[in-house]
This record gives C-alpha cells, structure tokens and sequence, in this order.
C-alpha cells in the first residue's frame, strides 16, 4: 500500500469515490447523471487543488485508489504571537467497502497526522458521522459539541514568523 498526496492525475478516481461513497447506502437520490457529476467534481477537486485550500491524501494499491481522506485548510486571522497559522477540517473520508477493517484508514491517518504537525496546523476537526466515531477516537479526536478535534499543537506560539 502506497500513501501520498493526490495529483491531477488522481482527481477523475476521487471523483468516482466521491460518487460511489455517496452513493453506497442508496439513501441519497442522484439528481444528476454520473458523468455530470464527475465533470463538476473534478473541476472543484481541481480549483482546491490549485489554490492549496483542498489537500487530498490517498492510499493506493496498484495504481487504484483504496482509501482518501480530503483536508481543506482554513488560514487564521494573525495574531501578535502567531502572524501565520492554520487549521484542517476533514471533509470526505473514505475506503472501499472491501478494504474496510484492514487498518488502511488507520494508517492514512497516521500520515494525515504527520503531514499536519509538518504544515504546523493548530488542529484537525471533522464532522463525524455516527459510524465514523470510533475511528476518529482511535486516531485521537476527541468529541466537543458534535465536532471532533486533534489538537496538533497549542494554540499559542512565542515563535514570530
């Protein structure tokens, strides 16, 4: 299994998750064709790739993607201790329903992690659903008013950039 950031390259198969995750459990009604739907999403995958505002990690096996967590990064108004600074929130989680189970997700988030403490982000949130609970807690979120959180780093600086 092979973890990485997304390219260009990748957006038409996020795109295609994109379709199936929402698709999965049949409860949402496409109100759009699928080819519609790919051609819009990858055009917003691709504007949030190209303003730096939408990172996507990825697990790959073969060249097929298995698993993705999406990150849109949300830039702070400066403070006196901190002139630059930022948060994610997650906004699409997802692994094929037959890698489920095999610590895939897990790992992807470990790098998702890693990858935020290198990008000096304050904190990670996601609006998690019922199910995805758990795996949140295991990554180490922790539940405030229907928001999870990770705390990266303290929301205090003495560094001046």
């Amino acid at each position: 299994m092979k973890y990485r950031l997304a390219t260009k390259q990748d957006l038409l198969q996020l795109a295609q998750l994109r379709w199936d995750f929402r698709n999965e459990d049949g409860e949402e009604k496409p109100v759009v064709s699928r080819n519609e739907f790919l051609k819009e999403c990858v055009k917003f995958l691709d504007r949030g790739l190209d303003s730096g505002y939408h990172i996507y990690w990825l697990a790959e096996k073969e060249d097929q993607i298995i698993a993705h967590i999406f990150i849109h990064r949300i830039d702070l108004v400066p403070r006196p201790c901190k002139l630059k600074d930022q948060f994610g929130c997650i906004t699409n989680n997802y692994t094929q329903p037959k890698y489920r189970n095999q610590g895939i997700g897990s790992k992807l988030m470990d790098h998702v992690k890693k990858w935020a403490e290198e990008e000096d982000y304050e904190l990670l949130i996601v609006y998690p659903s019922d199910d995805s609970v758990s795996f949140y807690e295991r990554a180490g979120f922790v539940e405030e008013n229907d928001v999870m959180q990770l705390v990266i780093r303290d929301y205090y600086s003495s560094s001046w950039e």
